[in-house]
């Protein structure tokens, strides 16, 4: 599907009216065929009240209905319709960047306590969502002394591929990168993976975990 990621699989928040605006207009740009029992799909909503949508937003002038047949429907957004969805977009990135900026200001913290304990040169231990923030964050500040030498994780499919630049190594090559410390950025794993390095002998006293406050 070209659309963004479907809302029922965004876990932080609830996704509002506007978010579910903007999600079904984007789609219909950029798929005219797309299908009620489609849209009802991405936005996770009952089909009937995608047809509520759907006639809000024609009544509103953002999208036109052209029939093709008895069965068959095309939505198109009008000129209008990008103008909303547009500021939608603009609205729902302000309120995304606000929350990164928390995050970051978080994860600044985070990174400047390794460097005042002596810690530079770092290994990752989860290749997700978490590493890659602290990846986006390590290079738009140039001033931490964090050096991040590789991502390790247990996932075969995701060894020896590249994230940001950097390697995805298995917990087996870790001797082979000189490092001070493994931070564990994995939440769901966290316990099972500092056991994993307990029983391979890893030195506790540089086991970092990000998520232990």
């Amino acid at each position: 599907m070209k659309t963004i990621k479907l809302l029922k699989d965004i876990k932080f928040f609830t996704p509002t009216t506007e978010l579910k605006e903007l999600t079904i207009l984007q789609h219909i740009e950029n798929n005219e065929d797309t299908t009620q029992k489609e849209l009802a799909e991405i936005v996770n909503a009952a089909p009937s009240m995608i047809n509520v949508y759907i006639n809000d937003y024609e009544e509103k002038g953002y999208i036109i209905r052209e029939y093709i047949s008895s069965k068959i429907v095309k939505y198109k957004i009008t000129s209008d319709g990008i103008r909303r969805k547009n500021f939608l977009l603009i609205t729902y990135l302000h309120e995304l960047m606000k929350l990164y900026k928390l995050a970051k200001e978080n994860i600044e913290k985070f990174l400047g306590n390794l460097e005042k304990n002596g810690y530079k040169n770092i290994l990752l231990y989860g290749a997700g969502e978490v590493a890659e923030t602290i990846l986006s964050v390590i290079r738009d500040k140039e001033t931490l002394g964090i050096n991040i030498v590789g991502l390790i994780d247990d996932d075969l499919s995701l060894q020896n591929k590249i994230l940001m630049e950097y390697k995805i190594i298995s917990l087996k090559e870790v001797e082979k990168y000189s490092h001070d410390a493994i931070v564990i950025t994995s939440y769901t794993y966290e316990d099972s993976i500092r056991k994993r390095l307990e029983e391979v002998g890893y030195d506790s006293t540089k086991v970092i975990r990000f998520f232990q406050g």
